[in-house]
């Protein structure tokens, strides 16, 4: 691996930013103080006091303690996968299966293709940094299958989380973890690479970009709440107010605003006038306007007339002569009533005659005539004859009574009284009766409104004079009291009858220009009064927009201060000169110790201080030649691999990497490199690997135990037709000589267990498998540890070195080998066991002699590699 020259530039680099932070406006500076002393800004008040300091343009005194900035590494989070758990729904997966992963060194999770390893891995691509999204699905084959869900527990510098997926929005700390597949590799081919790696003393800067942008998206909110909070007074166009509205900022003053927001009483008055006007000009047209003049006059005529019959009725001369009928009335009551005292002293009851005592006769009159049949005029004093109200037979003197107030009620003086109180009613009837407030009058009314206010209010105060004349009238009859005063000469009859002359003669005068300009001028001085009224109504708001525009002009005066381009430009260029070249150096080692020549990475530029590269081919000079086009298949994947490798190797957390079969397409030679590669990752962070490639697998196996690194297996399979189940370890076909031994040790220590509880048939069948295992560890050992030794298959070469070790076989050695293979052989189900040899299966002691004399000899073969 290529060194990073850190320590050789560490200095220049920390005299270079110190330099550069004493440019920096003083509020930075002292972000940079603080991050350097390791305070960090994740409280949102402290963002929100930073984001006030800036809005109220505090002092920019620069801090001279920004000469002494202690820039160093900051520690990176490790962030590590602990396991899957509580799947649902995910693909076709079993449901409520575990998948765990060690804390460090190498984790295998081998499957067969559709064993279900790949759901598992998505889970974990959806959920951490990955250059490529899949998409999660749930059991497509099954209707109503709910939606996937399952839980991802993690651990961060040792401390436990755990969240549910799918995780919206992305668990931060997760976007450490980085996976790696077929489809990632391909992105490296088409998308921009940023490499996290810089030299130490950058973290400093990108902490003050970091802080700037949240005190940048705390100044947009407020900005934002700002705009919303902004004055949305609208006023007619064309008025002066909206040439006030449109000038309007933060250095108006209050004199200003109200010197424009002034709106009088009598502005009203006219603003109320110029409403109606332009309303009833809008209507109208020419030939409108000359028949509404007209029908005004008439109008005019209508009232004029009104007024001067109410006047009339409510004159001295009818007002006496009504005073006149009353007292003919009293005059007449007063001699009925005498008559009926002077006829009816003797009477059993008193009141006979009163006005009282007349309505009951008359009542009972009426009720006597109107029932069907009667033949008899009322009352009726015959034989047999009854009072008409009790039902009750007429006694004679009765008879008599009746006989006499029949005659009452028919005299003279009793009509005479009656006739003149219906006079004098009628009379004070037509008083009641007078209306002062008619459609007609009110239409009148609007209709002189429009023309002379003066006159139709005079004419409103007549009406309602006229009025109280005549209620005073009423008064006066009622309670006898003193008449009214005689009504007043006025001049409105007159005027009215002016009016109507001259509205006539304006009738009569008007021309289609004259109406237009007359429109035009009334719409004028609407829109200015309205203009007015609404500038005085929101005078106070105009201030405080006037406060806003202050604050507003702060707000982005601020929001400009946080802008990262020139920290971002300076973050560049330091990570340009001190670091880019040794992206580059490492990148173009992966690729060639994978050997994939002629490739670089491209400088794109920097973003938020970031390196930001993209493969390329080194010579090319057709235009067509991009990386993706020249290259094959395996070649585009070391490429992928070779930039995946690069971002790892210079994250400073040293988070988890996954690989979901990283090694499709790429022949013996580079799926060695790769395994080594993987391992050497394993050394200090934790691997994850899905695979199907069992000799991939050997590969990993065999480069972690040189490597001595630890290495941790699980097995994702099938059940029947379900995939997904999870189970520890690998399968026999998968282990390698060290993992079949130990397995075979496991399955003879059980059979020494169960060995009593067996039949003959089960414990043959149970030898049959341990003898077969034997036998195939005999065969694997010669591969891996003398074939594989000597013959290197990455570079299809024999291995002069080890060729050697093929000295050092002994033959105790060869006779080892041929008796322990030979007899496990034959205790194996391979062939059918002859009759006459009646076949008996070995004792667990016996398998247990053989199983440590291939231990041995496997140990002493191996031993062999390292002797001179």
């Amino acid at each position: 691996m290529v060194p990073l020259f850190e320590e050789t530039i560490e200095v220049t680099i920390e005299e270079d930013i110190r330099d550069w932070a004493l440019t920096r406006p003083a509020w930075q500076q002292d972000v940079l103080i603080a991050l350097s002393h390791g305070e960090t800004y994740d409280d949102p008040d402290v963002v929100a006091k930073l984001a006030d300091r800036l809005q109220e343009r505090g002092s920019a005194t620069p801090n001279e303690a920004a000469r002494n900035l202690t820039l160093g590494a900051t520690e990176a989070r490790q962030v590590w996968l602990k396991r899957i758990c509580g799947g649902n729904s995910v693909n076709a997966l079993a449901a409520d299966q575990t998948l765990a992963f060690e804390p460090a060194g190498l984790t295998i999770s081998y499957g067969n293709n559709g064993a279900g390893k790949s759901g598992y891995a998505r889970i974990i691509k959806a959920m951490v940094a990955a250059r490529h999204s899949s998409l999660v699905l749930p059991d497509v084959y099954r209707d109503g299958s709910p939606d996937p869900s399952a839980e991802l527990e993690y651990s961060v510098d040792g401390q436990p989380f755990s969240v549910k997926f799918p995780a919206d929005p992305p668990v931060p700390d997760l976007q450490q973890v980085r996976f790696y597949d077929e489809h990632c590799g391909d992105e490296y081919l088409l998308r921009d690479s940023t490499v996290t790696y810089r030299p130490s003393a950058l973290t400093v800067l990108d902490g003050l970009i970091t802080v700037c942008g949240m005190v940048r998206e705390e100044l947009q909110r407020r900005i934002a709440e700002s705009n919303q909070k902004r004055l949305n007074l609208t006023l007619p166009q064309g008025a002066a107010g909206n040439t006030f509205l449109s000038h309007l900022s933060a250095i108006t003053t209050d004199l200003d605003i109200e010197n424009a927001c002034s709106f009088t009483s009598e502005d009203a008055d006219n603003l109320g006038k110029a409403i109606q006007e332009v309303a009833r000009l809008e209507t109208s047209d020419a030939s409108k306007e000359r028949v509404r003049l007209q029908a005004d006059a008439s109008h005019a005529m209508t009232l004029k007339a009104a007024i001067a019959e109410l006047e009339d009725t409510l004159s001295a001369d009818r007002l006496t002569a009504i005073e006149k009928l009353k007292d003919n009335a009293l005059t007449k009551r007063s001699a009925a009533n005498l008559a009926a005292e002077t006829s009816f002293d003797d009477e059993p009851l008193s009141g006979v005659g009163s006005e009282t005592w007349r309505t009951l006769w008359r009542a009972a009159r009426d009720y006597a005539v109107s029932v069907p049949g009667h033949e008899h005029e009322f009352p009726e004093v015959g034989d047999d004859a009854r009072c008409a109200l009790c039902q009750q037979p007429l006694s004679d003197d009765a008879k008599v009574r009746f006989t006499r107030f029949n005659a009452y009620m028919t005299d003279t003086t009793e009509r005479d009284a009656v006739a003149a109180e219906h006079l004098y009613e009628e009379a004070l009837a037509g008083l009641r009766g007078l209306h002062f407030s008619t459609q007609t009058i009110a239409t009148a009314l609007t209709a002189l409104g429009t023309h002379d206010e003066a006159l139709a209010n005079a004419a409103q105060r007549q009406l309602l004079m006229l009025e109280k004349h005549r209620n005073e009238a009423l008064k006066h009859f009622a309670a006898s009291g003193e008449p009214s005063a005689p009504l007043t000469a006025n001049t409105i009859a007159t005027r009215l009858e002016e009016l109507t002359k001259s509205l006539t003669a304006k009738a009569e005068a008007t021309d289609v220009a004259g109406f237009q300009a007359t429109l035009t001028a009334a719409k004028s001085i609407r829109n200015e009064l309205e203009a007015s009224r609404l500038l005085s109504e929101n005078k106070d708001q105009i201030k405080t927009e006037v406060i806003r525009l202050e604050d507003f002009g702060n707000l982005n005066a601020a929001l400009s201060a946080t802008d990262t381009k020139g920290i971002t430009r300076k973050a560049t260029d330091l990570t340009s000169t001190y670091a880019t070249k040794q992206i580059r150096d490492h990148f173009t080692y992966e690729t060639a110790r994978m050997h994939l020549e002629k490739v670089t990475l491209k400088d794109r530029g920097g973003q938020k201080g970031l390196v930001r590269q993209i493969p390329a081919l080194v010579g090319v000079r057709h235009k067509d030649g991009s990386a993706r086009a020249v290259l094959s298949e395996g070649e585009q994947t070391v490429l992928g691999l070779a930039g995946f490798f690069t971002e790892a190797e210079f994250d400073p957390s040293k988070s988890a990497v996954i690989f979901d079969d990283p090694v499709t397409s790429l022949d013996h030679v580079r799926r060695d490199k790769v395994a080594d590669r993987l391992v050497q990752f394993a050394k200090s962070r934790q691997v994850i690997v899905f695979t199907h490639d069992i000799a991939f697998l050997t590969d990993l196996l065999k480069s972690a135990d040189s490597a001595e690194v630890e290495v941790y297996h699980r097995t994702i399979q099938r059940r029947g037709t379900v995939p997904g189940y999870v189970a520890e370890g690998l399968p026999w076909k998968a282990q390698d000589i060290g993992l079949r031994l130990n397995t075979i040790q496991n399955e003879i220590t059980k059979l020494t267990k169960d060995r009593q509880d067996l039949d003959d048939d089960e414990y043959e069948q149970r030898v049959n498998k341990i003898a077969g295992y034997l036998s195939e560890a005999w065969e694997r050992t010669v591969t891996s540890e003398i074939v594989n030794r000597v013959y290197d298959r990455s570079k299809s070469e024999v291995r002069p070195l080890m060729v050697r070790m093929l000295a050092k076989i002994s033959d105790t050695d060869t006779t080892e080998y041929q008796e322990g293979y030979g007899k496990t052989s034959k205790w194996a189900l391979r062939h059918d066991k002859a009759e006459e040899t009646n076949y008996v299966a070995p004792e667990p002691n016996e398998l247990e002699a053989e199983y440590d004399r291939l231990r041995t000899w496997h140990k002493r073969i191996r031993s062999y590699q390292n002797q001179k």
